[in-house]
């Protein structure tokens, strides 16, 4: 299983619980409860992606607020793999994004969905690259990715 982390993911990941949280109880707990699964899910041996394209998300974020998470970010990198955002990638997001725009003259979508689509331009193309594999996004917001079947909350991504 290759799990995909989304940005909203990523940054429940890297922020420690010591920081000024806007709903202290409830997302120190959620904070707590991902990093778990996330440990879990690395224990079991599911590889776990991030995309260099949530790390900027994130990560510029985190240098306006001049948040310490900036390190823990670092460190996370050298823990898993975050994957380039590379022209194949960008050719692909393109296509998604047209099509969603296309689409979008009848159905509402959201304003900003750059990050979103470069995301499942790389959920497409490891689907590819590895045709056997389950591929999934793991995010705190299906409806962002609501064009790719195999996303779903985090919570409910378990890998035997």
């Amino acid at each position: 299983m290759i799990v995909i982390l989304d940005s909203n993911i990523l940054t429940l990941l890297v922020t420690p619980l010591d920081e000024k949280l806007s709903e202290d109880e409830k997302l120190a707990k959620e904070i707590h409860q991902c990093t778990q699964w996330f440990e879990r899910l690395l224990s079991k041996g599911a590889s776990i992606i991030f995309s260099d394209i949530c790390d900027y998300e994130v990560r510029r974020e985190f240098i306006r607020i001049k948040s310490k998470s900036v390190q823990e970010l670092d460190n996370l990198r050298d823990l898993i793999e975050f994957k380039p955002v590379t022209f194949a990638v960008l050719e692909k997001a393109a296509e998604l994004w047209a099509e969603a725009r296309y689409i979008s003259q009848s159905n509402k979508i959201k304003e900003n969905i750059d990050v979103d689509c470069i995301l499942v331009a790389q959920w497409c193309l490891l689907k590819e690259q590895y045709p056997g594999r389950e591929v999934i996004i793991a995010t705190k917001n299906i409806k962002d990715f609501q064009r790719v079947t195999d996303c779903d909350v985090w919570q409910n991504i378990t890998y035997l």
